[in-house]
């Protein structure tokens, strides 16, 4: 009797731990994960499709290109990100847009939920590294003999007329894409870091009509073009630590912008280059604020 009451116990306690192991795995499994999960590089890569362009200036330009698989019933935005000098070449692969938090973590533009929200095509170009000084800007003194020089201690520079032929590829890339793809035309957007903080500036400046807001973090530029492109939304992102792009560029852009009464914003952080564009990702309103814009058509 004794054995068959302790036999009895035994079943008694392991069936209460089971149900408990039961109704706890059930319970884990129906908690929303609010986040889901990393948008992997794998899922990044095989959303951006690999294309080559040939501009008239003959110069192939790698870049990738995100439509998005939903049926769209109207023009949808366009967002272009430009890498920075470290990307620089042929191959068309993942250096190109590592360094687009808005495109790598959980919260991707490329995600089905994020697309539902703010619907896109992405667009990111690959400068070439055919010569020393080729950039997505062009300066006066910038030459494959002279590559840095023209750069200002202050962070500035001065536009050169002639656009650098990865630059002028990109430009015509764009036009292109317009003329084939539902872009809504009024909602075109420019974010670029580094090299491709100047290449935002000067992309602007050069076609002020095409873009309805611009992100340049942590590059230099020319404010001589502030008359140009007064009529854009800016938001400025730069590091009072950034070792590469003096930070005193991106103050006085924002000074002289903010003294015409432009649309610009300005978020300065102490930290160095890198860290600056990985925490400029991140911030919580980039997204709506970049999306919230659009222009005039002329």
């Amino acid at each position: 009797m004794k054995l068959l009451c302790t036999a009895f116990l035994f079943f008694s306690v392991n069936c209460k731990i089971l149900l408990f192991v039961v109704f706890s795995c059930l319970s884990f499994a129906c908690k929303p994960k609010p986040n889901g999960p990393k948008f992997s590089l794998a899922n990044v890569d095989s959303l951006l499709v690999k294309n080559t362009f040939t501009a008239s200036n003959n110069l192939k330009l790698p870049y990738r290109f995100f439509e998005p698989n939903i049926k769209q019933q109207k023009k949808i935005p366009l967002v272009i990100f430009l890498h920075g000098r470290g990307e620089r070449g042929t191959e068309n692969g993942e250096r190109i847009y590592r360094n687009a938090g808005f495109l790598m973590n959980e919260n991707s533009l490329l995600t089905t939920k994020s697309q539902e929200k703010y619907p896109c095509y992405v667009l990111v170009p690959q400068c070439s590294d055919k010569t020393e000084n080729e950039e997505w800007a062009k300066w006066i003194g910038n030459k494959p003999e002279t590559p840095f020089k023209g750069l200002g201690k202050d962070g500035s520079y001065q536009i050169n007329p002639i656009p650098s032929d990865s630059g002028k590829a990109t430009l015509e890339l764009i036009e292109k894409l317009i003329k084939e793809k539902a872009i809504d035309t009024s909602r075109i957007y420019i974010t670029g870091l580094s090299m491709g903080g100047f290449g935002t500036w000067d992309f602007i400046a050069r076609k002020p009509n095409l873009f309805a807001a611009a992100i340049p973090m942590a590059g230099y530029s020319d404010p001589n073009q502030i008359q140009k492109i007064k009529e854009i939304p800016i938001w400025i992102f730069h590091g009072n630590k950034d070792q590469w792009n003096p930070v005193e560029g991106s103050r006085n852009m924002y000074q002289l912008l903010k003294n015409i009464n432009a649309d610009v914003k300005y978020t300065e952080y102490n930290l160095g280059h890198r860290d600056t564009f990985k925490k400029a990702f991140k911030e919580p309103e980039l997204i709506s604020w970049m999306f919230s814009k659009s222009k005039k058509i002329k």
